[in-house]
């Protein structure tokens, strides 16, 4: 399936072995630089004020962001061991409220297809996002990679399953940073198949975003036994939440331990349209990007009149493909111009 770019700039595939290192020190060239500007132009400002200690904040969000622990213990710099433990145990353990579902939804929706689903572009001074509308929500599903032991692109995903569009879901482990997306992170229920548990078993709860069969979306902390009894047909585990039941959740602490990255998420409106949204960011495509922190996120859904979402995983794995077209280019490098990935929302229409 060949792929186009919204984005007129020139797409170059590269071998994806040398990438990550040079990618890595890119990236950490920008937060160090960042960092000494803050520090020797306005030392007072960024150690002195409120203002200055969210910065901070939002600085080893970033950082936290790259999954590169070996450079943690420069954190220090920023702020003190129990702010960065605060920050970690936001991140690691977020608080979650379950959102309500509602009793004998009986709701019709508007026909998913090409023609009807909307891809709408906002444009601020740190990020692009892109908005994807799907007036129906049974039409969205969870798909798995089919090998074993490493993920498949965005594009394989979506043309394999049948479907018109797509974004990027659940995490993966990937201790050795290779990228290959093959280890799912927590519960990923695909069609009422369980794909994944978390360590513990089918009892364990997680943070999840995921739809019953009538086409709700629902959010909170659930085990797998837990959804499938419910109902579930798609989950999967990530987060952190960022709207629940019409409340914006996220919290300047919750911004913290996020930062700013490439960012995607899934929500749905108060008519049961499905709104996914993706950000660049990481200065990867438009130098000028740093990207969204979780409350531009939340920010933006709101627009939408979201009573619902849930933050999936960003990075280099932000990714939304649009009848064969990439919205954004992906912050990574990889032979596919795209990461692999565990799991992925698909559109596949009736």
């Amino acid at each position: 399936m060949e792929l186009q770019t919204t984005n007129p700039v020139s797409t170059t595939r590269t071998n994806r072995n040398p990438k990550p290192k040079r990618k890595l020190k890119r990236i950490w060239r920008v937060f160090l630089t960042v960092f000494l500007i803050l520090v020797l132009g306005g030392g007072g400002f960024l150690y002195g004020t409120n203002q200055g200690l969210q910065i901070r904040r939002m600085l080893l969000g970033t950082v936290f962001s790259t999954y590169h622990p070996q450079y943690e213990k420069y954190l220090r710099l920023l702020l003190p061991q129990s702010e960065i433990d605060a920050l970690y145990n936001a991140r690691n353990h977020p608080q979650a409220v379950q959102s309500t579902i509602a009793k004998g939804n009986k709701s019709t929706f508007k026909k998913s297809s090409s023609e009807n689903i909307q891809v709408e572009t906002v444009n601020a001074p740190n990020y692009t996002a892109k908005i994807m509308i799907i007036p129906d929500p049974t039409t969205v599903h969870i798909e798995g990679t089919k090998f074993s032991d490493k993920g498949q692109p965005l594009s394989d995903l979506i043309k394999e399953n049948n479907g018109i569009a797509g974004i990027n879901a659940g995490g993966f482990f990937d201790p050795r940073g290779n990228g290959s997306g093959g280890d799912m992170i927590g519960i990923v229920i695909s069609n009422g198949n369980i794909l994944s548990v978390p360590k513990g078993g089918k009892n364990v709860p997680s943070l999840v975003g995921g739809f019953l069969k009538d086409g709700q979306f629902i959010t909170g902390n659930y085990s797998t036994n837990q959804l499938l009894h419910l109902g579930v047909k798609d989950a999967v585990s990530f987060g952190p939440q960022l709207i629940v039941n019409g409340v914006n959740r996220v919290t300047p602490t919750i911004n913290g331990a996020w930062g700013w990255a490439p960012r995607t998420a899934i929500g749905q409106e108060t008519n049961g349209s499905i709104v996914m949204i993706i950000t660049d960011g990481r200065f990867y495509w438009d130098k000028t990007h740093r990207g969204a922190s979780m409350s531009d996120m939340a920010h933006l859904f709101e627009k939408y009149n979201v009573t619902n979402a849930i933050a999936m995983d960003g990075g280099g794995s932000t990714t939304m493909i649009k009848d064969g077209t990439l919205q954004l280019k992906p912050a990574t490098n990889t032979d596919v111009g795209m990461r692999y990935l565990p799991d992925a929302w698909v559109v596949i229409p009736h």
